[in-house]
C-alpha cells in the first residue's frame, strides 16, 4: 500500500482552513451571550392548571431586547413526566391574538416536542425573533395527554388560554378559552426567556430576589378569591416592571429580572404549598443559574416573623439567613444589594403580620440592614413606603387593602425609590 505526500502548499491551506474554521468559530462564540430577560421561579405544583390534549397559551413580558430569543419550560416542581407535543412564540396582539409575523415554532434538541421528566428543566433551540424591552410574548404549549396539576409560578399575575388540540401555529385567538379562575393565573410549565446580546453589551442583569411584594401581589388579582382586590391582572404593574420602565426612560443598561415567590419565606419552607422552597434553598437555582447575572436586589423575611410563633426569636435567625444570602452571592461575584422591610403594622393578611411583635422584629432587622456594612447597597423601602405620622403602618395612598401589600401606585413608589445610579 502506498500513500501520496502532500505538497507544502495543500498542506498549508488545509492547515490555514482549518485554522480559519477554528477561529470563525471562537469569533462567533465571542459575538453574542445569552442574558436573562424574564423569569417567573416555579412554586408548586399544587391543583394547578389541569388539561386534556389541549393547547396552553400564556403571555409574558420580556424586560430585555434582542434579535433571537429562546426559553426554557420545567417541571422542576411535578410529580410525573409531562410530554410537551409542540410549542411556539409569538408577538402578542393582545390578548391570545399573536401578531405580525405570526408563532415561531420551538424546536428541542431539533425536534418539535419533548418530554419532561419530574424535576427537569430544558432550554429550546435558539430562534430568531426581534423582540424590545417591555414587549409582551405570547407561549404556546400542546399537551397531547392528559396533564394534571402541573408545575408552575403561582403569582403569574396573567391570563392563560386554553384551547383544543394543537394550537401552536394558529395566530388567531379562535378556539381559546381564558380560564376564568384566577387561583389558576399562574405562568405554567414555562419558567425563562432568555435574549441573545452582542458580546461586550455592558449590560447589567439584576435579579429580584423576595416574595409577594416583588413578585406583585394584589388581593384577588393574584389567586386569592376570598380576598377584596380591585387590582387587574395582564398589566405588568409589579415593582420590577414599574422598575424597568424606569431604567428605559433614563437610559440605564439593566434588566431586572423577577426571582420572586409570593408566600415565600427566607428560613423556612412552604406555609402553603404554593409558596415556594426557602430563599435560602432556592437561591442557587433563581438566582445564581440565572443567565449574565450581575447584580441581586434583596427583598425577603417579612414572612418569616409573620407565620412565625415567636417572631422576637426568628428576626436574628432572619439577619443571619440574610448576612448567609449576601456571602453566598458575594462568592460568585455579584453585587448585592438589601431593601429594608416594608411597614405592617395592622395588617390584615397573613397570621401575625399586623401585630407589634413583628413591627418589633421587623424594624430590629432593618436596623442590621442599614448599619452592617454587609450588603453593597441599601434601598430603605420601610422609609419610602411608610404613613407618614405613622411609620409603622404602610402609607394609606400605597395600601392595596390587607394592610400589607401595596397597591400599582405603590409599587410604582417602590421603584421610585431606588437609585438606578448603582445599577449603571
Amino acid at each position: 500500500m502506498s500513500t501520496v505526500p502532500l505538497s507544502h502548499s495543500l498542506l498549508r491551506r488545509l492547515l490555514a482552513g482549518g485554522l480559519l474554521a477554528l477561529t470563525s468559530q471562537a469569533a462567533l462564540s465571542q459575538t453574542a451571550s445569552w442574558q436573562a430577560a424574564w423569569q417567573a421561579p416555579q412554586s408548586d405544583a399544587f391543583l394547578s392548571v389541569s388539561v386534556k390534549q389541549a393547547t396552553l397559551r400564556q403571555l409574558l413580558t420580556t424586560h430585555a431586547a434582542g434579535s433571537q430569543v429562546r426559553i426554557r419550560v420545567s417541571n422542576l416542581q411535578g410529580s410525573k413526566p409531562v410530554r410537551l407535543g409542540a410549542v411556539s412564540i409569538g408577538v402578542s396582539a393582545g390578548g391570545a391574538q399573536i401578531g405580525a409575523g405570526g408563532p415561531v415554532a420551538l424546536r428541542f434538541g431539533g425536534q418539535p416536542g419533548l418530554t419532561l421528566a419530574a424535576g427537569e428543566s430544558r432550554y429550546s433551540d435558539p430562534v430568531a425573533l426581534s423582540v424590545h424591552a417591555m414587549q409582551r410574548l405570547t407561549v404556546s404549549i400542546h399537551l397531547p395527554d392528559t396533564a394534571v396539576s402541573m408545575s408552575r409560578h403561582f403569582t403569574g399575575n396573567e391570563r392563560v388560554w386554553t384551547g383544543a388540540g394543537d394550537l401552536t401555529e394558529q395566530a388567531s385567538a379562535q378556539g381559546f378559552t381564558q380560564n376564568g379562575n384566577l387561583l389558576l393565573a399562574s405562568s405554567v410549565l414555562v419558567d425563562r426567556l432568555e435574549v441573545e446580546t452582542p458580546a461586550g453589551t455592558p449590560r447589567r442583569v439584576v435579579a429580584m430576589f423576595g416574595d409577594s411584594i416583588t413578585d406583585g401581589f394584589m388581593g384577588s388579582a393574584s389567586g386569592i378569591p376570598l380576598i377584596p382586590g380591585v387590582e387587574p391582572i395582564g398589566n405588568d404593574v409589579r415593582f420590577p416592571d414599574f422598575l424597568q420602565r424606569r431604567a428605559l426612560a433614563e437610559g440605564v443598561d439593566a434588566t431586572f429580572v423577577n426571582a420572586a415567590i409570593s408566600g415565600n419565606r427566607l428560613l423556612s419552607g412552604p406555609f402553603l404549598p404554593m409558596f415556594g422552597p426557602s430563599g435560602l434553598i432556592r437561591l442557587d437555582s433563581d438566582v445564581l443559574s440565572l443567565a449574565g447575572v450581575t447584580d441581586v436586589v434583596v427583598l425577603i423575611g417579612i414572612n418569616d416573623l409573620g407565620l412565625a410563633l415567636a417572631p422576637s426569636l426568628t428576626g436574628p435567625r432572619v439577619v443571619t439567613g440574610l448576612a448567609d444570602v449576601v456571602r453566598r452571592l458575594h462568592q460568585k461575584g455579584l453585587r448585592v444589594t438589601v431593601g429594608t422591610l416594608l411597614p405592617s403594622r395592622g395588617a390584615s393578611f397573613g397570621l401575625a403580620h399586623g401585630g407589634p411583635a413583628v413591627d418589633a422584629a421587623r424594624q430590629a432587622i432593618n436596623a442590621w440592614i442599614k448599619a452592617s456594612g454587609v450588603p453593597d447597597g441599601v434601598i430603605d423601602f420601610d422609609a419610602c413606603m411608610q404613613e407618614p405620622g405613622d411609620p409603622s403602618r404602610l402609607a394609606q395612598a400605597y395600601d392595596s387593602g390587607d394592610g400589607l401589600h401595596p397597591n400599582t401606585r405603590g409599587y410604582q413608589a417602590m421603584a421610585a425609590c431606588v437609585d438606578l445610579a448603582r445599577f449603571r
